[in-house]
């Protein structure tokens, strides 16, 4: 299933994909009987979350039926569940509890289709701003066909980051999210130093039983080093404004964590590193800050913290006016918020032309744009792009 930035990354949401319901009524059908009953609600609903136990799965293969990027697995024809909402919900949260890989589809009251694969863990979650009041048919799909798995269905005012997760914790088995090199005895340049965007979903201290490894990290590494021969001395550091974790399992498998402040840099040495693969994590001190970051490692114990500038100028793209702490106004029509800054990630809303957010994080480059972390009105947060090298989507409030 789909693993973007396997972070989980935090803060990770609600994919948002709206079709024509020709497109998926052949083979599911909004129509049918409830397979777990129908549920009237309206805001303020008690008890909160709400929970309805499914089953997931069926024998409708969800791919071929073009509902969005990354909405796979199978599901019944008929609907899980049908929701009758009623006016004034400020925001829903949908999301699906399960030891096992499920997809999230919604039906929703215009005809259009929502799904989501992984966003909180395993677990698919769909976020709606001032839903509209109607019937939401929804279903529970398995990611593999024939399987049929216990599932929970929770539904709250409040966002994802408050349900259930099935976040794994830091696994070394994934595909690390920014790269990997290999390095021998006399690697140059020293240091060697790649941009990244710490943080995650994860508590370090819970996973690894460490409660001096405090900080939050992704499940996949951010990074991985792979050294070709051993070294007489190694030394993996992380560089930040902000308070961060460096979290490391080292190529003898034993894992390795240092934390910082905002007026250190988080270092881990090897007196002797062998040969093989190391697998490293940029956490966040604080769950749900993602901050751009800067890894080094050098052969030798620096004399004093190297000192490095968190690169904001986006090279190819406009100069920007803004900062953290100021506000912002959207100007576009339509502008995504992503759950991290990355196009290819979950879309947690979409905000109008004139629409007011603070900035209260980055701002982060990568290969296409700068980002800024948001916050609107309700305390939502998410990732939007400020502009390209043309045109810029978010401009300073006055």
């Amino acid at each position: 299933m789909a693993t973007l930035f396997r972070c989980a990354v935090f803060i990770s949401l609600a994919l948002l994909c709206y079709l024509p319901a020709s497109l998926a009524q052949a083979d599911l059908n909004p129509g049918g009987e409830a397979r777990y009953g129908r549920q009237v609600l309206a805001p303020g609903f008690a008890p909160s979350p709400f929970t309805i136990d499914v089953v997931s799965g069926g024998d409708v293969a969800v791919k071929p039926l073009a509902l969005g990027d990354n909405c796979l697995g199978y599901a019944a024809a008929d609907p899980d569940v049908v929701l009758e909402l009623a006016p004034g919900f400020k925001r829903l949260t949908f999301l699906i509890a399960s030891a096992e890989d499920t997809t999230l589809i919604v039906n929703l009251p215009n005809g259009s289709w929502s799904c989501n694969d992984d966003t909180n863990g395993l677990n698919p979650a769909l976020v709606y701003h001032n839903a509209a009041p109607g019937s939401y048919q929804v279903w529970i799909g398995s990611y593999a066909a024939d399987t049929f798995d216990d599932a929970v269905l929770y539904l709250a005012e409040a966002g994802p980051e408050a349900l259930p997760t099935t976040a794994t914790g830091p696994d070394p088995a994934r595909d690390p999210l920014y790269g990997e090199i290999t390095l021998a005895r006399g690697f140059q340049p020293s240091p060697y130093t790649r941009q990244l965007l710490g943080g995650g979903r994860s508590n370090a201290a819970e996973h690894l039983a460490d409660p001096a490894c405090r900080g939050y990290v992704s499940e996949a590494p951010d990074y991985s080093v792979y050294l070709s021969e051993d070294l007489a001395d190694l030394w993996i550091s992380l560089y930040s404004p902000a308070a961060m974790t460096l979290l490391i399992n080292g190529a003898d498998g034993r894992w390795h964590c240092s934390v910082s402040d905002s007026d250190g840099d988080a270092s881990i040495g090897f007196d002797y590193a062998l040969s093989g693969l190391y697998d490293i994590w940029a956490g966040s001190q604080d769950l749900g800050n993602y901050a751009a970051s800067i890894l080094y490692l050098t052969e030798y114990k620096p004399d004093a913290p190297p000192s490095f500038t968190i690169d904001t100028s986006c090279p190819g793209l406009l100069a920007t006016d803004l900062q953290v702490g100021d506000r912002a106004l959207i100007a576009q029509d339509s502008a995504k918020v992503y759950a991290v800054p990355e196009t290819a990630a979950t879309v947690i809303f979409r905000l109008s032309r004139g629409a007011g957010v603070s900035l209260v994080g980055g701002p982060f480059c990568d290969d296409e744009f700068r980002w800024w972390r948001v916050q609107l009105s309700d305390g939502s947060r998410g990732w939007i792009a400020e502009g390209d090298a043309a045109t810029r989507w978010l401009e300073p409030a006055g």
